[in-house]
This record gives C-alpha cells, structure tokens and sequence, in this order.
C-alpha cells in the first residue's frame, strides 16, 4: 500500500530539513508538508502562512499546517482554503487555568526516554477525575477545530498523557471514544494512523471503519523520510481500506489550494 503521508515537518517549524529536501524526498513517497501554527517567528500569521504556502508550491509540493487546536490564533477562511488541507492536533489542554502539556507523554510514547524508563507522570494521570477533565476538555477543542477552524485531519487523535497509561481501552472509554468518532465523521473529517506515537490503537480503528471514517497517513517525521511500517501494520490488522485514505488534497468544502498548481509527487 502506497498512501499519502500528510503530515512531515520542515525546518519552518521544528523538522530539520529545508522545503528543498522535502521537495527531493517526494520520489522516495508521495508526502506534503505540514508545519506547526504557530510557530516561533517563522510561522505566527496568515501572512507567514501564505508565505509559506507559496515557497513550497513554488517546489512543487502540497502544503498543508498541523494547526494546535485550543491554542492556534484562527485563520483566515481565504487562507484556509488556499492550503491543500489542515491538520488539527492537540499538543496541551487547559483545565481550570492551568496547561496541561502532552510532551514528556510524547517522549515516552516515541521511545525517547532512556530504555526501560516508566512514564514519569504516570501517577498524577491516574487519577479518574483529571482523565475526564482532559478527555472531556480535549472533544471541546476538537469540535472548535472541526467547526470553526474546519480541518480537514484530526492529528494523533488519541495522543495525550492517557496513551502513555497502558491499556488505551481503559484510558479512552469507549463512549469517549464513539463520541469523538461520530464528531469527525459526521463532519467528513479523517483520523489520522500517526506513525510516531502509534495512534490511534487498533479497536479505535475498526469502530472508526465500521462508521465510515475517513484516514489519512502521517509520519509525523521531522527528519528523513523512512519506512512506513508501524502504520502499515496498524492499518492491516484494523483492516483498513485504501479508498478510505485521503490522497493529499481535502474532502470538505474549500477551494483547493487556487494559489499554487502544486503535485502529489
């Protein structure tokens, strides 16, 4: 199976190779680019977006953002829909004025911590009523996302300190779970099968599928471009369908990307 990759980062955000190298990575599988809003300096308004839009058609490449639902400022309509499509993705939730952040669970659910080492904030995620806060908080931004921002993918769609617990049937109720489905199904909006945090698991997967969702490929890479296998056994053992999976451009409403004449590959 050769899918799209949607979501590969470049040096405007946090990836660390330049839109030249992803326009020469393209032979090696059809991806786009799809930078975190914001970001830094590089990437804080729609003219930064537009910016970056334009450089990377002009290389032939399909661009989309991996925008950081409950905390990105809105973009444009016009903006939105000359992009090729948006990632929505939730990095951090707030809860009672405090962040929450996702990123030592990020590390732990990459394999980025020493081998062997324990999910350090395993113990404050066990309690049961901070769960339902992030899971209940996390469908709040996720319906912004899908209703007012109008992505197109929803990023890592289980990824938050809850994956990291164990077992993801017990961290993610299966009604939590439905709820999030029929959200972005109804809306036509893909889940994306995430090959850096091994997201969603596979009974997410075949519920999603039974209901008609909607999925798109993402690495997730911010360096080369390499093998696919995490996602493809995801996908098989869900028994996911190719003509399920977004191929690079959206399915909602929008223009598509009329600023640039960009390729797949």
């Amino acid at each position: 199976m050769s899918l799209f990759d949607h979501h590969v980062h470049t040096d405007r955000s946090d990836g660390r190779l330049s839109l030249e190298d992803r326009a020469q990575s393209v032979a090696v599988r059809p991806h786009g680019v799809s930078d975190h809003y914001p970001w830094g300096t590089r990437l804080r308004t729609d003219d930064d977006v537009l910016r970056y839009l334009d450089d990377a058609a002009r290389l032939g490449l399909r661009v989309g953002l991996e925008y950081d639902l409950g905390v990105a400022p809105p973009l444009r309509p016009s903006t939105r829909d000359d992009l090729h499509y948006v990632i929505g993705a939730v990095h951090q939730v707030e809860i009672g004025g405090e962040w929450i952040a996702f990123e030592e669970a990020g590390r732990f659910l990459k394999g980025q911590l020493a081998p062997g080492a324990p999910f350090s904030e395993a113990s404050r995620f066990a309690d049961e009523a901070i769960r339902r806060r992030i899971l209940e908080r996390t469908l709040e931004v996720v319906r912004q996302g899908v209703q007012e921002t109008r992505i197109d993918i929803l990023g890592h769609p289980t990824f938050s300190p809850l994956a990291a617990l164990g077992d993801p049937e017990d961290a993610f109720p299966v009604e939590w779970q439905e709820r999030l489905i029929e959200l972005c199904g109804s809306e036509r909006v893909a889940f994306e099968v995430n090959e850096a945090y091994r997201v969603p698991h596979r009974a997410f997967l075949v519920r999603a599928h039974e209901r008609g969702a909607l999925f798109s490929v993402g690495t997730d890479t911010h360096g080369e471009v390499g093998p696919l296998d995490r996602t493809d056994a995801m996908i098989r053992d869900a028994g996911l369908p190719e003509d399920r999976f977004l191929a690079g451009t959206r399915v909602r409403g929008g223009a598509q990307a009329g600023r640039s004449t960009a390729r797949s590959s």
